[in-house]
């Protein structure tokens, strides 16, 4: 059964990098610490340097972790926690962003508009957009899960698995069967990624410097959603994954744009009953503080 954000409701056990080994668990470990050793000046510019205290308050209470970094090259990450920061979870909905470069690369689909089709399963009410089709920007906002299915189902384990490894995203584990799950957290192997791979991975896009075409990378910016805020974007996608009452994950990542600068965030939760929206409203509390996003108008 999927869940509002377009996940399945699977299990999320806490996984980091062991199924490929300690020395990649490792250099995640080294990558955050390099990360956090750089002066302050480097690490985060303006607001960004009281990330970590504005973290603390906007998810009190909350096992989370969060990574604010400005877009250009070579910026360093600003990060709520060094521990948490450097563990890889099921990316649950949030994977959607690089499914959709993915896609449009490998020419799956040709572009966000044309429809995603596959027959009727069963009785299934959500299959029905199956047979009329959808396309990404519908699937990827509304959402439509079965279409990323679909998508990992056509490209196949193997393709998907140098897919991701070339963009870098996370362990770029596709072995997880059935492929069309991987990303929701359901075994041991399959899909992980950090909350800091995600806004390295966010920065790499944004930049038009993945190593797929320049057409999947703008389409792929294109299809988020975003609010229009004073001088600016709000970007944002959410979701989560996980057994109801179980170890859930959730995620929210995007982008501000705004005042000439660009800065990629991306915010994870863990517990039985975390959401992607709450994840989000916490995190837009967080650069509501900040300076970087306006705060909510007063009523």
């Amino acid at each position: 059964m999927a869940d509002r954000d377009g996940c399945e409701r699977g299990v999320a056990p806490e996984v980091r990098s062991e199924r490929r080994g300690p020395r990649l668990a490792a250099a995640v470990r080294v990558a955050v610490a390099v990360a956090l050793s750089a002066p302050a000046s480097a690490r985060a510019q303006g607001p960004t340097e009281d990330f970590a205290a504005a973290f603390g308050r906007a998810f009190d209470g909350v096992a989370a972790c969060g990574v604010l970094r400005d877009v250009a090259a070579g910026a360093q990450p600003a990060v709520s926690d060094l521990q948490a920061c450097g563990e890889r979870l099921p990316p649950c909905a949030a994977f959607e962003v690089a499914a959709n470069v993915v896609a449009i690369d490998r020419g799956i689909v040709p572009d966000a508009d044309t429809p995603v089709r596959r027959e009727l399963q069963g009785d299934d009410p959500e299959q029905k957009s199956a047979e009329r089709g959808v396309n990404l920007r519908d699937a990827f906002r509304k959402p439509e899960p079965w279409v990323y299915e679909e998508l990992a189902r056509r490209i196949g384990p193997e393709a998907y698995g140098k897919a991701l490894a070339a963009l870098r995203y996370g362990n770029a584990d596709a072995s997880a069967s059935p492929v069309e799950r991987m990303w929701l957290g359901e075994s041991p192997d399959g899909l992980r990624i950090s909350p800091v791979e995600q806004v390295d991975f966010l920065a790499r896009l944004k930049r038009g410097e993945l190593p797929t075409s320049a057409e999947s990378q703008a389409r792929a910016v294109e299809i988020i959603p975003f609010e229009r805020i004073p001088e600016g974007l709000f970007a944002w996608k959410s979701g989560e994954c996980g057994p109801a009452g179980g170890d859930r994950v959730a995620w929210a990542i995007g982008w501000v744009d705004r005042g000439g600068r660009s800065t990629i965030y991306s915010a994870v939760e863990k517990g039985a009953e975390v959401t992607g929206a709450d994840a989000l409203g916490r995190m837009r509390a967080v650069l509501n503080e900040l300076s970087l996003t306006p705060p909510p108008p007063k009523r």
